[in-house]
């Protein structure tokens, strides 16, 4: 066999076709998540109290904020249809228009009618309104304006144009706060405040300790909601423990677009200590993962990396390329050699030891994967307090809604004549004024429609029930057909409003979790995410929760759905003589594992890890088994049938990197061979 002589060093591209890339990119990114899991993980997990009971709580000022601006809302929606109406049977005095306009506006404090340019009252009606800041203005559109009164409390000002008139009518109704306070065990309280600070209601007695944070709390506002947390045991004793306060705190808006109106809704508390994570932080996972990082680096280094390396080396060096244990480059270096290759020493193929290099940060993320997967958090009472706030909070927006609907109704039936097609613009304002309806109709004695306006009804025809009311016609189909109807003044026609459901469902989507607004069957009539009509609720827990706010019992709490666990709270819509016939049930499951709580944020960071430390297993993977395994398999295949005689075939490099270059050795070891030559036989 002739002398082997060196050859030029092939040209070979960087990264990342190098066969040391993916290591050194794999082992990087698991290295920092090594360093991210023993820096994050304990952060997370040392959370104080006061920070986990504000960041609980932020989902109910908020969903407090929202039912606030509806309450607002609703009075603007009542005075603007009140005013619309009027055309269609102006009063005659200006006492008489301003008696109309309380009958629509029933949570009306106080009343005045003014002249537009003047500000002189032509009528007043019930407590005095503070309308200076209307007096004299032309008012165009509906407005509202948070004022203090200085012989009284802060009242909200809702002013609008009369049409077909110069009248502007004012009308003064009070703020207040519709929740339950969520906290019983520690000093809390609920507050709607101004910009400055300055407390309009309150509803329970804040802590001495928290009046930095209303003020602070109260400017911060201004550019949305959030929290802020006082001096850690700044707070008063309670029970023998140290407390901190803290503030939560969210803007009231209305309009399209929402703009704040001034108002702000804060729950201020003093939180205990001690309620931070219980899922332990487990920094020896880390550890784990770098010695198993270190582990799987010098298995692909010195099993797959350094032998495809030295062959390459010797091989452009001229030099005998040596006996290896990677199966593939002793083929190759048998080929290289003219010798018959090795069978009797211990050898692996390219793809077991990459696979064993990459199933080392695969096991670990699938064991960290499984156990965050199936570790519970503890969940502190006052958050289990706080969902049974959010589902109160719905359950009230959907009475407010729900009432709402009906009185509108009967306000307009109050304003309008006898002659039934006269009806139809009057139709057409109610529905364009009011969005919770889908559509408002006439009917006559059998429940045939005579006139309406928005969408078709869906309502089947049938004689429409006796006086006035809300109800629910259907149990099965594919929409629940809600409605509100009261009889218009001819006796023989009854008006009818038929809800939107996508409405209600709206008010749902505001709560964390799922809810669901059920009927007395229990069956879904409105849900905060997808869901079929008049889905039967078949969990227990879910069937008892109902039951118990039905009869007044329920309580919020914990318990297991299809093998997860889930916080559980349920408000009945009772509470006024026109919810109460309904026996409708908001019932709000949420499931633990995705609360706000250091709990979850610790058992989050892990599932993530795990994913984070799977993908860089595979990548590995997948990095070496295509780019570097394969072809160094198909690199040896044809140093068999090189080895085996074959010189016709040229060997081309698939790749310009370190085994292109092998390829190209083995191909000038091929062109030096004299045809005649023997070649070694293959054992």
């Amino acid at each position: 066999m002739p002398a082997r002589t060196g050859a030029e060093t092939p040209v070979e591209n960087g990264f990342p076709d190098g066969v040391r890339a993916p290591l050194a990119v794999v082992a990087a990114a698991l290295a920092l998540l090594v360093g991210c899991c023993l820096v994050v993980v304990p952060a997370i997990g040392a959370s104080d109290g006061a920070h986990v009971l504000a960041r609980s709580q932020q989902r109910l000022v908020d969903d407090l904020a929202h039912s606030t601006a509806d309450s607002l809302g609703e009075v603007a929606v009542a005075l603007s249809t009140a005013v619309k109406l009027y055309s269609i049977n102006p009063d005659r005095t200006p006492a008489d228009a301003l008696a109309s306009f309380a009958r629509s506006c029933q949570q009306a404090r106080g009343l005045v009618l003014l002249s537009k340019g003047s500000s002189k009252p032509l009528a007043r009606l019930g407590e005095p309104v503070p309308a200076g800041s209307f007096s004299g203005r032309n008012i165009d559109r509906i407005t509202v304006r948070v004022v203090r009164d200085p012989a009284g409390p802060t009242v909200v000002l809702t002013a609008a144009p009369v049409t077909g008139t110069d009248w502007i009518v004012v009308v003064s109704t009070a703020i207040q706060v519709p929740a339950k306070l969520p906290i019983t065990d520690f000093a809390a309280a609920i507050l709607l405040t101004t910009a400055d600070g300055r407390v309009v209601h309150a509803r329970g007695t804040p802590d001495p300790s928290t009046r930095g944070l209303i003020t602070s709390g109260s400017a911060a506002a201004a550019d949305g909601g959030g929290v802020q947390v006082g001096d850690v045991g700044s707070g008063p004793v309670v029970n023998d423990t140290r407390t901190t306060p803290l503030a939560v705190y969210a803007p009231v808006k209305t309009g399209t677009p929402a703009v704040p109106v001034g108002l702000n809704v804060l729950l201020v508390a003093v939180a205990p200590e001690g309620v931070g994570a219980t899922v332990p932080a487990s920094t020896e996972r880390a550890i784990m993962l770098a010695v198993l990082v270190a582990l799987a680096a010098a298995l692909a280094g010195f099993g797959f990396v350094r032998p495809i390396r030295r062959l390459r080396t010797r091989a452009l060096a001229g030099l005998p390329a040596g006996r290896y244990r990677l199966r593939e480059a002793e083929r190759v270096a048998a080929a290289l050699d003219g010798r018959p290759r090795s069978t009797r020493r211990l050898s692996a193929p390219a793809w077991v030891v990459v696979l064993i290099a990459a199933l080392l940060p695969l096991s670990w993320a699938a064991t960290v994967g499984t156990i965050a997967w199936q570790t519970t958090p503890t969940v502190p009472d006052v958050v289990v307090q706080g969902q049974r706030a959010l589902a109160a909070t719905a359950a009230q927006a959907l009475r407010q809604q729900l009432s709402a609907s009906l009185t509108t109704l009967q306000a307009f039936t109050a304003r309008v004549g006898k002659d039934v097609p006269a009806l139809k613009p009057a139709l057409a304002d109610l529905v364009s004024q009011n969005p919770r309806y889908r559509s408002v109709y006439v009917t006559d004695a059998a429940g045939a429609v005579q006139l309406g306006a928005g969408r078709p009804a869906l309502r089947t025809e049938e004689p429409p029930p006796p006086g006035s009311g809300l109800h629910q016609q259907n149990t099965a189909g594919r929409v629940p057909v809600l409605f509100a109807s009261t009889p218009l003044p001819d006796g023989t026609h009854t008006l009818v409003g038929e809800l939107d459901v996508a409405k209600l469902s709206s008010v749902l989507r505001r709560t964390a979790g799922s809810a669901r607004l059920v009927d007395s069957g229990l069956r879904t009539l409105a849900a905060a995410d997808g869901y079929r009509a008049f889905d039967v609720l078949d969990a227990a827990p879910l069937r008892q929760a109902v039951a118990d706010a039905l009869g007044g019992s329920a309580r919020p709490g914990i318990a297991e759905i299809d093998g997860r666990q889930y916080v559980i709270a349920s408000v009945s819509l009772a509470g006024t003589p026109h919810t109460d016939p309904l026996r409708w049930t908001v019932v709000l499951q949420q499931l633990v594992t995705e609360l706000p709580l250091p709990d979850n944020g610790v058992r989050n960071f892990w599932l993530f890890a795990a994913m984070a430390g799977g993908a860089a297993g595979l990548l590995l993977l997948g990095w070496y088994l295509l780019c570097f395994a394969g072809p160094l398999r198909r690199l040896a295949a044809t140093a068999d049938r090189f080895s085996g005689g074959d010189l016709k075939t040229v060997i081309y490099p698939e790749r310009l990197n370190e085994i292109g270059t092998l390829a190209q050795c083995l191909d000038a070891r091929r062109r030096a061979t004299p045809v005649d030559e023997p070649l070694p036989a293959l054992v």
